[in-house]
């Protein structure tokens, strides 16, 4: 899952259309097939947006826990402090790296700190491919781990390979409904008031 956001203000405030998008597939036979793509949403007035996001991603994480073996974040859990799963496993994409010199061939991940409830690593698949942070805070073993991310990090599209292919459809769902909604908001924000927009939002979500 991950999640997006579009903010506009007017002389009644700051309104933001808050969007999750959220991919659910399988692996099987060292392959990813993708069984359901959704979208939650959320509209706040004169909120911090990218809390109200964060926050809602992880309570769709923990309502989800129970229903998958594992869940995709694109968050830092021992940035964030906030509640997780047991079963997450979160990567960064543009993670601080320090001292790292790896003598391996790829794909490699190695383990960087073990803090309670959140392991840390760093990993890379390719040769061609970045050095991405990953936490989790599942008993998975990290060859295990790898392994998961190998398979969901080598599909050939340029933005998702080496990085995780969930994580990137579950991005531009978010932005496509976001984008789609925003384009909504601005006009009615220009033109009416933001109870309009609302009423046009609801209207939309039930094809009326």
């Amino acid at each position: 899952m991950d999640g997006s956001f579009h903010e506009v203000k007017t002389r009644e405030g700051i309104f933001a259309y808050i969007t999750l998008g959220i991919v659910k597939g399988k692996i099987l036979n060292s392959s990813f097939t993708i069984d359901e793509l959704s979208y939650k949403e959320k509209l706040c007035e004169n909120c911090n947006s990218e809390e109200v996001m964060r926050e809602m991603e992880y309570e769709e994480a923990l309502k989800s826990q129970n229903d998958v073996d594992l869940i995709f974040m694109d968050r830092k859990l021992s940035y964030d402090k906030l509640s997780f799963p047991v079963n997450v496993i979160a990567i960064v994409k543009d993670p601080q790296i320090v001292d790292l010199n790896i003598e391996k061939s790829e794909p490699w991940l190695v383990e960087v700190y073990n803090e309670g409830k959140i392991r840390g690593a760093y990993f890379k698949l390719f040769n061609f491919s970045w050095i991405f942070l990953v936490e989790t805070s599942s008993n998975l073993p990290w060859e295990e781990i790898l392994a998961i991310l190998y398979i969901l990090g080598r599909e050939p599209i340029p933005e998702a390979l080496g990085y995780n292919y969930p994580l990137f459809l579950a991005d531009k769902v978010a932005k496509y409904y976001r984008d789609k909604e925003g384009r909504i908001l601005n006009f009615v924000t220009r033109n009416s008031t933001y109870r309009s927009f609302r009423s046009l939002v609801e209207k939309n979500r039930k094809g009326v």
